[in-house]
């Protein structure tokens, strides 16, 4: 007879469409549509199966709990007791669990972008590198939960206490796994500075490669993509863009301007993140609406995004990168610059 277990595992997609606030007795739905009939596992089975199947498709899950469970005046380097397995729970997990996911099916084509030889070195990441994707995007949004809120402004921030709570929370990981929240953070660096907030330059640089020396205007219309994959036009000089006709984009500014707004954006969380992305680049979401009103352009709908947040997200970069410095100071690793193979290099 084959193990329920493993008929859960294979039936995974049909699972994440489930209405889970339903009846546990609806996990006996998918054991209906696999080629061999099983026994519908027991009651009292049902939740674990679920649960091992969370693991196996969203896991680590002792980094993603803790992301769900978060609550402002906890402490994140304190172990708190694992919940109950309970489908309100896994329902929480299956959000969280596929963004994770979707930053791991962006990973490749973030990473290998830019010149030829790098397009031509893309692959899909592994199911080890896949696990490593979502951990580190567990790990660095529980971070953002804990440390780049209201609580934290400009001037709070540089307080030694707050200075020191930060770094404890980070102690707990290896040096190697501190250099994974970094390969993270680069991912989402890139993404802010490529699709959510592109610089002067960077519009410029799409106008020329679609319209050549075409006068500009202040609005471009640069080309827009249509899932999260990127193009490369091996015609071109290798640069990485998206393919399809977009809304109006604008432009965040000159370099140094530039530099200071991805600052600030690197303090949302992955989930924020992948939202903004998804909505400047598949037009998913409602996040171009305000008031029922549709917005003039994407830089537009994306600043009334951040003003919502509250005014202590302006001019208050985030802390992530410095706070690794600090640990890694602790341990004798000064600089970070020499981390390529560490930081870079998980498909080489």
């Amino acid at each position: 007879m084959d193990n329920p277990r493993s008929t859960i595992r294979l039936s995974w997609p049909r699972l994440t469409n489930l209405q889970l606030s339903s009846s546990v007795g609806d996990t006996q739905r998918p054991s209906q549509d696999v080629s061999h009939p099983v026994n519908s596992p027991k009651a009292g089975q049902r939740l674990p199966i679920l649960f091992d199947a969370a693991e196996r498709q969203f896991g680590p899950l002792h980094s993603l709990i803790p992301v769900v469970t978060y609550f402002p005046s906890q402490v994140p380097k304190i172990h708190r007791p694992t919940p109950p397995q309970s489908l309100s729970l896994l329902k929480q997990l299956l959000r969280v669990g596929q963004v994770a996911n979707n930053w791991a099916d962006l990973y490749p084509f973030i990473h290998w972008r830019g010149t030829e030889q790098d397009c031509a070195s893309r692959r899909l990441l592994n199911e080890d590198e896949r696990y490593r994707v979502r951990r580190a995007c567990y790990r660095i949004w529980l971070y953002h939960l804990a440390f780049h809120n209201s609580t934290f402004g400009r001037y709070t921030r540089l307080q030694p206490p707050v200075i020191r709570s930060r770094a404890s929370s980070l102690r707990a990981w290896s040096t190697h796994e501190l250099g994974e929240l970094l390969d993270f953070q680069s991912i989402m660096r890139a993404v802010l500075e490529l699709f959510v907030c592109p610089s002067d330059g960077t519009i410029i640089h799409w106008h020329k490669e679609r319209y050549g020396e075409m006068p500009m205007i202040s609005l471009f219309h640069p080309p827009r993509q249509q899932k999260h994959l990127l193009h490369y036009d091996g015609s071109s000089n290798g640069y990485m863009r998206p393919t399809q006709h977009a809304d109006i984009w604008e432009g965040w500014g000159g370099d140094v301007e530039h530099y200071y707004v991805v600052e600030d954006m690197l303090k949302l969380h992955p989930g924020q993140v992948m939202e903004l992305y998804e909505f400047v680049v598949n037009g998913k979401g409602i996040l171009g609406m305000v008031d029922g009103l549709a917005m003039e352009s994407n830089k537009a709908a994306v600043k009334a995004f951040v003003t919502g947040l509250g005014d202590w997200f302006e001019n208050n970069g985030e802390t992530l990168g410095e706070t690794v410095r600090l640990v890694l100071g602790e341990r004798g690793e000064e600089e970070v610059g020499g981390w390529g193979d560490l930081v870079l290099g998980w498909g080489d």
